[in-house]
């Protein structure tokens, strides 16, 4: 069996102190990352911090910042601080999220994006290695500045979350992993190929790429509770969260099916919309059912190449959470 680690850590009525503790349990229980993502709410750099200041050996990493949030340069000042912090556990997944959540809460032009991601990725390998910032690019003219101190290590992980085939082909070129979300394992060849493609494009191999999904669980024995829980997730991003979602559920044969949910949730029919997910599209991207059927479906996606899931657990209260954190543990 492959690594298994936790996206996210938060459920209602969970308090900083209830997230700390359950950090420090998922470590003793083996499991291989901590990663914590950000939108619009608290933002990910500082919730990390605090969770490696209470853990010793699990990794933590972003799970994702978007590149249109900071500049590289203030980005990997935090980074590396985080990198020096944890003694090396640290990764940064970057991602360039939406045009709604970009222009509208940021107040950015989302323009160009996997130009700003190349663009970012050079400065931040920059600094990674103790070298000036000089870039000269179409976003981004930095020149003369150092930052100060020692990087932890020179090889900081850096992964990136990515669909298309342009942003997947890219991904094999520049980046050490890779951070899907909905990766349905039956029909990763067409994803995995562009991968590939960009990798060997840049004299690399696939198997130079850390593949880790993040993947929605539901430990439990009602089936059909956990889809029409599933379903609404699902229609948000088809359906509110730009064309990439919906064009990557047409790409792995939900063609129909997608433009439907999608249709639906722009006319703010958004009940509809989650009705309109079928179960077939729940099934092939999420892990839902008791523990041994959990762990079944884990591994269907270290036998398709992945050599990390990270689980996002959708548990109503706390003490779910902690039974399912259990049930399905490395360790347990």
């Amino acid at each position: 069996m492959g690594d298994v680690g936790i996206m996210g850590l938060h459920v209602p009525g969970m308090s900083w102190r209830d997230i700390r503790d359950s950090a420090i349990l998922a470590e003793e229980l083996g499991y291989s990352c901590l990663s914590m993502g950000e939108s619009w709410g608290e933002d990910a750099l500082t919730s990390l911090a605090q969770l490696a200041a209470v853990t010793s050996r699990i990794r933590i990493g972003s799970s994702i910042v978007p590149v249109f949030a900071r500049s590289p340069a203030n980005l990997a000042m935090a980074a590396l601080n985080l990198d020096r912090m944890s003694e090396g556990r640290f990764f940064l997944g970057l991602g360039t999220s939406g045009q709604l959540v970009i222009e509208d809460l940021h107040g950015e032009p989302f323009r160009k994006p996997l130009t700003r991601m190349r663009e970012y990725i050079d400065i931040l390998r920059k600094a990674a290695r103790g070298e000036r910032l000089d870039h000269d690019g179409e976003f981004f003219h930095t020149r003369r500045f150092r930052l100060r101190g020692t990087p932890y290590r020179a090889d900081l992980p850096i992964y990136i979350a990515s669909l298309s085939p342009p942003s997947l082909r890219m991904t094999g070129e520049l980046a050490d992993g890779w951070l899907p979300i909905y990766l349905a394992p039956s029909r990763m060849p067409l994803a995995v190929a562009e991968l590939k493609a960009g990798a060997e494009a840049a004299g690399r191999r696939l198997s130079d790429l850390w593949l880790s999904p993040q993947v929605s669980i539901y430990v439990t024995e009602d089936m059909a509770t956990a889809r029409d829980r599933e379903r609404p997730h699902i229609a948000f991003y088809l359906g509110g969260m730009g064309v990439f979602y919906h064009q990557y559920f047409q790409r792995i044969g939900f063609a129909a099916e997608a433009d439907r949910v999608r249709q639906a949730y722009q006319a703010r029919e958004r009940d509809r919309a989650a009705q309109l997910v079928t179960d077939e599209m729940v099934d092939a991207v999420t892990i839902i059912g008791n523990a041994q059927q959990c762990r079944a479906q884990m591994q269907t996606f270290f036998a398709a190449g992945v050599q990390e899931i990270r689980l996002v657990f959708n548990e109503a209260n706390q003490e779910a959470y902690l039974q399912a954190l259990k049930a399905v543990a490395p360790r347990g």
